[in-house]
């Protein structure tokens, strides 16, 4: 089910040319930007399972590391270096996720159905999609915070618990639980 989900992977400014690797539900995937725009494919390599984040991106390919194979934008391996020459670039081909930049964040889903369900993240700083980079992170966590206010679930009621103290300590441990994310995430 949370494969379904579209999930941030990093900031849109720490999206460069050089692949690196995020994990997503325990999946490592290579995030990676080429001029076309941001690309996600599985961290793993066809030929030998190692990671592509380890590679590079040169014009428009992404460099495996270890033996050189080069795949382009889609994911479709576009040349085999001559040591493996016995084998044909069709052999081999990326696991590509889509991504999506919306709210200053990459966003990617494991398992899309139909349209990108990002969720919309207000701006107090006008109309536009993207917030200058000093505010993201902060922006991001006044959203949080007014996703978790409790009091807008009528099934919470102050007089089914017990300990005055419930609501606070659900409030923290789920705060917690998104700035564990956020942090992980470097956002």
């Amino acid at each position: 089910m949370l494969a379904k989900q579209w999930f941030p992977v990093g900031r849109v400014d720490q999206v460069t040319a050089r692949p690196r690797q995020v994990v997503l539900l325990n999946l490592r995937l290579a995030v990676y930007r080429m001029a076309e725009g941001v690309r996600i494919a599985r961290d793993m390599c066809p030929h030998r399972g190692l990671p592509l984040s380890s590679g590079r991106i040169e014009g428009e390919q992404l460099v495996c590391a270890y033996h050189g194979l080069r795949f382009g934008a889609a994911g479709q391996c576009v040349e085999v270096p001559e040591k493996l020459a016995p084998k044909t670039a069709k052999c081999f081909s990326l696991t590509m996720f889509p991504a999506e930049e919306r709210h200053g964040l990459v966003w990617t889903c494991l398992m899309p159905q139909g349209e990108p369900r990002i969720p919309h993240i207000a701006s107090s700083f006008g109309a536009s999609d993207t917030l200058d980079e000093a505010n993201h992170a902060a922006e991001i966590q006044l959203q949080i915070e007014h996703w978790l206010s409790l009091a807008k679930f009528g099934f919470m009621e102050p007089e089914l618990t017990t300990d005055p103290g419930y609501l606070s300590s659900l409030q923290s441990l789920a705060m917690n639980e998104y700035q564990r994310l956020l942090d992980a995430m470097n956002i």
